[in-house]
């Protein structure tokens, strides 16, 4: 699925073609503060993944697709675009004890926390007993409650990259086809298998889905970041800004259009493009204007992305549906649930803004 575009990286990093880039030593500044632009990036993502999850019949299919394609890969990019702006090799075990304390500990944190949550649900019988025992099971195999499968998938993916960047690019290539047979074979077998005891016995197998596809995500991150780094692109700020929205109308386009002319390729250019080239596209253009006051609102949520992705999905959204659909009696479509995204938002903030005061190790661990 990724395997045109990884040649292609592999080929241009390792032996770029002297008509286009002058063979020079790069030298990777370490970062010691966060970059902003990463952060606005960042925001754009929670933000979309927040706005999907309650749009429902809005807006057009085409930007549904569009934005449905980047938002989650786009925390992937970024974080291999981070270990490779680093530059600094960080020995695999010491990278697994720092993703333990910022991703492994919430996980186990925010489980414990909305299982709690539906058991209070449930004791007025909101939920089953069905549905209580089912999220159970997924916290067990890290399939994770609502957007809680997230962190299991970034933690490993970026461990298991870390190890694969001090290796050969042979060795690239190998996972990678052994990733491509697992896909295959996986969205093959499940593919037709949807019921409830098929969706049990596939939970472990979709939790090494996400994590392979995040390896391959985060390993593109960094390919990326050294191979723009390499051509210059971030010396000039306005060449990023017209790069990154060429990169994500092609983007746009190919998810849209140019794979529904390709029949049986749909699938493959899909992933090829729109996921990976949008989060690139997006970050080349917050770089360029990264400190217009415009972004703020993505700087603050890039900066509070775990708050957003662990309370809006299983927590708020719950609460608001009860509140229009239970009590109100109306239907959760339409504007009813643009409104409901709106409306959310501040209780989003307000539910960050008193973590941060009062439980910040929920967050920041």
């Amino acid at each position: 699925m990724y395997a045109l575009f990884v040649i292609m990286e592999i080929v241009l990093y390792t032996n770029p073609p002297c008509l286009f880039i002058k063979k020079t030593q790069i030298t990777i500044m370490p970062q010691t503060s966060r970059a902003r632009y990463l952060d606005e990036a960042k925001g754009l993502g929670i933000l979309c993944i927040v706005f999907l999850h309650y749009e429902n019949g809005v807006i057009p299919w085409t930007v549904n697709t569009f934005i449905g394609s980047f938002m989650i890969t786009i925390f992937y990019i970024i974080a291999g675009w981070i270990m490779a702006m680093k530059g600094k090799k960080i020995p695999t075990y010491n990278l697994a004890k720092k993703r333990l304390r910022s991703l492994g500990y919430p996980y186990i944190y925010w489980t414990g926390i909305i299982l709690s949550f539906d058991i209070i649900l449930w004791a007025f019988g909101y939920y089953d007993s069905y549905f209580i025992a089912r999220e159970t099971y997924k916290s067990i195999v890290l399939r994770g409650i609502g957007t809680l499968w997230f962190l299991p998938a970034l933690f490993f993916g970026e461990i298991i990259w870390n190890w694969l960047s001090k290796r050969h690019w042979s060795v690239w290539l190998l996972v990678l086809i052994v990733i491509m047979i697992y896909e295959h074979e996986y969205n093959n077998f499940f593919a037709s298998r949807t019921t409830p005891l098929w969706n049990i016995i596939k939970a472990p197998f979709y939790t090494i889905s996400s994590t392979l596809c995040a390896t391959i995500t985060v390993g593109l991150g960094y390919i990326a970041y050294k191979i723009i780094h390499k051509l210059n692109l971030l010396d000039y700020k306005f060449l990023s800004f017209i790069t990154g929205i060429a990169i994500c109308i092609s983007a746009y386009l190919m998810a849209n259009y140019l794979s529904l002319l390709l029949g049986n390729f749909n699938q493959y250019l899909w992933q090829l493009c729109a996921p990976i080239f949008g989060p690139i596209g997006f970050i080349l253009i917050f770089y360029s204007s990264q400190n217009n006051k415009l972004w703020n609102y993505f700087d603050y949520w890039g900066r509070n992305s775990l708050s957003l992705m662990v309370t809006h999905y299983s927590i708020v959204q719950v609460l608001i549906t009860i509140f229009i659909v239970n009590l109100l009696h109306l239907p959760f479509l339409g504007w009813i649930s643009i409104l409901a995204f709106i409306a959310s938002m501040p209780i989003q903030w307000s539910i960050t803004l008193w973590m941060n005061k009062n439980m910040p190790k929920l967050l920041h661990p």
